[in-house]
This record gives structure tokens, C-alpha cells and sequence, in this order.
């Protein structure tokens, strides 16, 4: 167990893309450039809308606002094509400190989670890319889950996955949705933003922000000097 404040932390859940990774602009980008390829302009804030959202929910999100004839399909098949492509060639970028708290806490025998509105397949190739797979115990991915993300369903099967009440369980997310499924599941929800500026109702349901994952790690570090 970590204490830091009035939190008793028995596990901690990762959000995957915009948390750990540095991929929300790499795939926003990747949105417009598959878009223009198929003769389309998304604006900027409609793809920015994408962001903590599953499959299933990014198509709601585009064709509500985009109208029937957007050829969601076609358009995403060609981004996640330019993705494979780009992280061939590019590597997957790390958000800093990631490595220093992930290594900080399995050292205090914390265990770890990957919880993400992204689909298996995709998340476990990354995960693998990115040399960071065995510090999970699990991964829980968007098909995995009836309800994604704002939904508390994944914080709520990771606590019952690890054996712990949901507030003894922090959670790291960047995201609006995230920390909202965070904050209904009754965990710790720790904000660490990425793209997206944090609207007022996302910092009140974060029990704190930071801007790196290395200030979440200095924090922990400073209630648990042990092993720091």
C-alpha cells in the first residue's frame, strides 16, 4: 500500500494514449491526413473531440457532426494504416517520467493495470513496442467492456479484477471521459492533461493535477520515501 494524503493507493489503472504515450497529436494528425485522402477536411476541434472516446463512440461523435455520408469506415481503416506505419518507423513516444513511475511503484509492490477505450488489437502491439508490457498485470481494453469510457465500467472491473474497493485505487487519465469514469467508479483519480485544456467539472472530480507523469511519481514519492 502507498499513502499520499488522506489516499490509501492498493493498485493504480493507466489510461494508454495522451497518458502514457505521446500519440494524441500523432493520431490527430493522422485523422486529417487519412480524411484529406479520401476528399474530406475535419476541423480541428471535431477530431480534437475524438479524444478518450472508443470506436464505437468516435463514430457517434463524427457522423453526428459530420452527417450519414461521412465514410467513417473507410477514413479510419486509412488512419489506423498510416499509424502502423508511422510507429514502424518512429517508435512509440513516452510521455516523461512514465518509466520512473512505473518502476517507482512496482519497487513498492503496487500493481498495475492499462485501462483504454482503444480495442485489444491495437493496444497490445503498442504496449509491446513501447518495452513497457511487463509492468501490467493486465490490460483492459475498450472491446472488452459493455460500457466505455465516461461509463465507470472499467475502473469499477479493474478495482474487482485487483481485489480492492475502488478508492483505493488510483487512476491516471488525461482525458475528460476518463477521469469522469474514474469519478463515478468512486477511485482516485489523478489528472495529467494532455491536448485537451481541462474543463472546471474535470479538475473538481481529480483529486490533483499535474502536468508530468514524473511530478505524480515526486508526489507519491515524497508520502513513501522508502525505495523513491
Amino acid at each position: 500500500m502507498l499513502t499520499v494524503e488522506k489516499y490509501a493507493i492498493d493498485a493504480v489503472a493507466f489510461d494508454m494514449d495522451g497518458l502514457m504515450f505521446d500519440s494524441e497529436q500523432v493520431a490527430c494528425d493522422l485523422w486529417s491526413a487519412s480524411a484529406k485522402a479520401n476528399g474530406w477536411n475535419i476541423p480541428r476541434e471535431v477530431i480534437h473531440g475524438l479524444i478518450g472516446l472508443s470506436a464505437p463512440r468516435g463514430r457517434q461523435h463524427l457522423m453526428e457532426t459530420l452527417g450519414p455520408d461521412f465514410p467513417y469506415d473507410a477514413i479510419r481503416a486509412g488512419r489506423l494504416s498510416l499509424e502502423a506505419e508511422y510507429y514502424k518507423t518512429n517508435g512509440v513516444p513516452l510521455k516523461p517520467g512514465l518509466i520512473e513511475l512505473l518502476s517507482f511503484l512496482r519497487a513498492h509492490g503496487i500493481p498495475m493495470a492499462v485501462a483504454t477505450s482503444t480495442n485489444r488489437p491495437r493496444v497490445l502491439p503498442l504496449l509491446e513496442k513501447a518495452g513497457i508490457t511487463h509492468f501490467f498485470e493486465f490490460a483492459l481494453c475498450g472491446d472488452e467492456v459493455t460500457h466505455t469510457k465516461p461509463h465507470p465500467e472499467a475502473y469499477l472491473t479493474v478495482a474487482s479484477r485487483f481485489g480492492v474497493a475502488p478508492d483505493h485505487c488510483m487512476v491516471l487519465e488525461d482525458s475528460h471521459a476518463g477521469i469522469a469514469a474514474a469519478h463515478a467508479a468512486g477511485a482516485v483519480p489523478v489528472l495529467v492533461p494532455d491536448l485537451l485544456k481541462p474543463d472546471r467539472i474535470t479538475r473538481e472530480r481529480a483529486v490533483r493535477e499535474f502536468r508530468t507523469l514524473l511530478e505524480v511519481k515526486e508526489w507519491l514519492a515524497a508520502s513513501n520515501p522508502e525505495r523513491a
